[in-house]
């Protein structure tokens, strides 16, 4: 993992007078909003064992990272939807109590619900894509590597818009916001944003 401070050189330059501090804070979120967007930071979670009657399952992701979206997901082998919020869901459950297989599954903060809960012990796989958690340190080496521009210019824009500081410039954040949103649409055509994909809701689901 690459810390922000990697990210220093690229925007200290272009910020007279701004504490490390604050370029944290605002490379890290200028990470998660890059992330969210493009869905770049693409992950194959561990495999997870499923339990008869047992619905609800804990994320793994790396360090420093969170779920955002689920991108796929089978139950050995057997492709199952991903929820956004859009669907039927009593249709869904009443469907998969009479084969005895979830037919569906929603993300939420740090967990994810199978609906309805299985029947038998299985094996779930899940392609995910990730942001920095919160208290993120950095960003994943990869994620510098290839996409450290668009984030540098989320920085700079977040920085520059602050009011009455001596690096403030809101011209400069304008242009620096609008070409984080091209290298982010860039990106996200690059990773394949238009596939099969879930962002995480919180959803409350009991068991079967």
């Amino acid at each position: 993992m690459k810390l922000w401070s990697a990210f220093y050189d690229l925007v200290a330059p272009h910020l007279p007078g701004c504490p490390l501090a604050a370029m944290d804070i605002a490379l890290r979120q200028a990470a998660i909003a890059f992330c969210e967007q493009s869905l770049a930071w693409q992950f194959d979670h561990p495999a997870i064992a499923v339990e008869p009657a047992v619905s609800a399952y804990s994320f793994a992701p790396p360090a420093g990272s969170v779920v955002h979206a689920i991108l796929h997901a089978a139950l050995d082998g057997r492709e199952i939807g991903c929820g956004t919020g859009n669907c039927d869901v009593t249709e869904r459950n009443r469907a998969g109590r009479l084969s005895g297989i979830p037919l569906y599954i929603f993300g939420g903060t740090g967990f994810l619900t199978l609906v309805p809960a299985p029947a038998a012990n299985g094996i779930l796989s899940l392609s995910v894509a990730l942001k920095p958690s919160p208290t993120s340190t950095g960003l994943d080496e990869r994620e510098f590597d290839e996409y450290q521009e668009a984030i540098v210019h989320g920085t700079l824009s977040r920085l520059m818009s602050s009011p009455k500081k001596p690096y403030t410039h809101l011209q400069l954040a304008s242009y620096h916001q609008e070409q984080f949103g091209i290298k982010t649409g860039a990106a996200a055509v690059r990773e394949g944003r238009g596939r099969t994909r879930a962002p995480l809701r919180t959803r409350l689901m009991g068991r079967a």
